[in-house]
């Protein structure tokens, strides 16, 4: 069970949107984008607290127009069966919906409302029976103008935000995941082939239900508590309770059966914390440091992996943080293995917790005058493209899906030497938000292009048409055909190429004497590092090809598509 496509108006910062959801998305944007606004939509319409009109205000609705709805609305990609009586025939809910508006007519006309709905596979309200079905009588039907609890029950919402105190995590809140975890162990708990081997009266020993024994001493502790004081408390609690219903205690006192009722066994599971033991002290773990109480939550998170639990959606914010770069792919592999089983949607600014392979389960998230916006990739997914991609899989590159614009090179040479030639030419490309790839080779500059343009990011592509291998004359000019030709397959594309290679064009600028000069000033080095140092040498021309690519990239060229 997941949630297959999301439907929001007027909530925070989104105006409209309307988007899948795939099983794992990674959610990438700049700080207030509204990257948590997507996820806070989810958790209102499938969180477990009680919600009403009064849920909402006036800072939800987008630009706070008191005169606009709000609409979530979500759609799953499997139906959830749901009874309301017991002979009534099962109804299948296909999506879930709230809406807060107003009343239209009448004595409360303009007064906020919530109207929660679940919806048929074609987007409208469910029609469930009026009443159970009786014989001889044909069936009367409305709509269902809530989402029952055990609608809300199949698909629980686990949220960790950036809050990772770790009393937010412990079964006493209702969002954890340690909660969710215990409710699974409380149910087995109480199921009838959960025995355990208690010593009878007459001494043998014999099976009893672990949910009868906990009972008994739960008898036996409330018995122990009953004092005299406790006694007089709860009946005068009763006493007050029938004159308040119109019933004389002295007369009608069988008339209400009043009592205190003891924990049950989830009880006792919400109401346990996590203490730590080291060197003889022992204490609670809600007092320990935020990086400590952060190691807790993510073993919790760890935990649900081991136990392969599946079914619900987690919500989860800045996995990244407190976690050294090492322990964030460790923590990414968990996410996408809980993924298998389970919906994980994510926000991260971490290059670590997103792939180039697995684009498509990205949500690049964009802020623009007020409003966000959230685009997938429109291009198609298919494992072969997966697997062309994972052969160069490199988490440097994985970058390009925090930039708002990208430059691809081919190869280290250029990686090393455009940054320098950038801040010579006073291009501040971290503070522009731009970013340098190198793609591993000419052949994977065109995929990469078609997938950074494809979530509407500007690229350009720079790139050598030299021909190295005569044998494959023909191949390399089609592919220089091939990049030349992004242009008119996507106007955020721009393509620029050395006249031979790097190195070629570096000499053409320079001139034979000054390049050959340079080399020497600059020998000992490798391929790449010389060029580096070649171009951060201020006295080194900057060829022109280069110069336009990077004004490009800054942001400052004057023919730019991306603008």
């Amino acid at each position: 069970m997941r949630i297959a496509r999301i439907r929001i108006e007027n909530f925070r910062s989104f105006e409209i949107l309307d988007i899948a959801l795939p099983r794992i998305c990674a959610l990438v944007g700049a700080n207030n984008s509204g990257k948590s606004n997507l996820l806070l939509a989810i958790k209102r319409v499938l969180g477990r607290s009680w919600i009403s009109a009064d849920s909402f205000s006036v800072d939800d609705i987008h630009g706070k127009d008191p005169f606009k709805d709000i609409l979530i609305q979500l759609t799953l990609d499997s139906p959830i069966s749901y009874q309301r009586f017991k002979y009534s025939g099962v109804a299948e809910v296909h999506g879930l919906s709230f809406h807060y508006t107003t009343y239209k007519v009448g004595d409360r006309e303009g007064e906020r409302r919530l109207e929660q709905a679940c919806l048929n596979s074609k987007g409208k309200r469910l029609q469930v029976p009026k009443s159970a079905f009786k014989k001889g009588q044909k069936p009367a039907f409305e709509p269902l103008t809530r989402i029952p609890s055990e609608v809300q029950a199949a698909i629980p919402v686990i949220h960790i935000g950036t809050n990772r105190a770790l009393r937010h995590h412990l079964p006493s809140s209702q969002y954890s995941l340690l909660r969710v975890m215990l409710e699974s162990i409380n149910d087995d708990f109480n199921s009838e082939g959960n025995t355990t081997t208690v010593r009878a009266n007459n001494g043998e020993m014999v099976e009893m239900r672990r949910s009868e024994r906990f009972q008994r001493f739960m008898d036996a502790a409330m018995e122990l508590l009953y004092t005299d004081e406790f006694w007089n408390l709860e009946n005068r609690i009763k006493k007050h309770a029938l004159r308040q219903l119109g019933f004389d205690p002295e007369v009608d006192n069988e008339k209400l059966d009043l009592h205190f009722s003891p924990f049950s066994s989830m009880d006792f599971y919400r109401a346990l914390g996590l203490r730590i033991k080291e060197d003889g002290f022992t204490i609670d773990a809600t007092e320990l440091g935020d990086g400590f109480q952060n190691a807790l939550v993510i073993a919790i998170l760890r935990a649900y992996e081991e136990s392969k639990k599946k079914g619900a959606v987690f919500l989860v914010e800045e996995p990244e943080m407190f976690l050294h770069p090492q322990m964030q792919r460790s923590l990414h592999k968990s996410l996408m293995e809980i993924g298998n089983t389970n919906q994980v949607i994510y926000t991260t600014h971490s290059p670590h917790f997103v792939n180039v392979p697995e684009f498509h389960n990205v949500l690049m998230v964009r802020r623009e005058r007020g409003v966000t916006s959230a685009t997938s990739s429109s291009l198609s997914y298919d494992k072969a493209r997966e697997e062309r991609l994972i052969k160069e899989f490199d988490p440097e590159r994985n970058e390009l899906f925090f930039a708002s614009r990208v430059l691809l090179v081919e190869g280290d040479t250029e990686k090393l030497a455009l940054p320098e030639y950038a801040r010579r030419l006073g291009h501040d490309l971290n503070g522009s938000n731009s970013t340098i790839v190198e793609v591993g080779g000419k052949r994977n500059l065109l995929e990469f292009a078609r997938i950074v343009s494809s979530f509407g990011v500007p690229v350009g592509v720079l790139y050598d048409t030299d021909i190295m291998d005569t044998t494959v004359a023909n191949v390399a000019e089609e592919i220089n055909a091939q990049l030349d030709g992004l242009t008119a397959e996507c106007d955020l594309i721009r393509v620029w190429s050395f006249n031979g290679n790097y190195e070629v064009c570096l000499r053409e600028t320079m001139g034979q004497v000054e390049h050959q000069a340079m080399c020497q000033k600059y020998a000992g080095f490798g391929k790449a590092v010389k060029a580096r140092l070649i171009a951060a040498d201020g006295t080194s021309p900057i060829p022109s090809v280069v110069e336009e690519a990077l004004a490009w990239l800054a942001g400052r060229s004057t023919c730019d598509p991306g603008v």
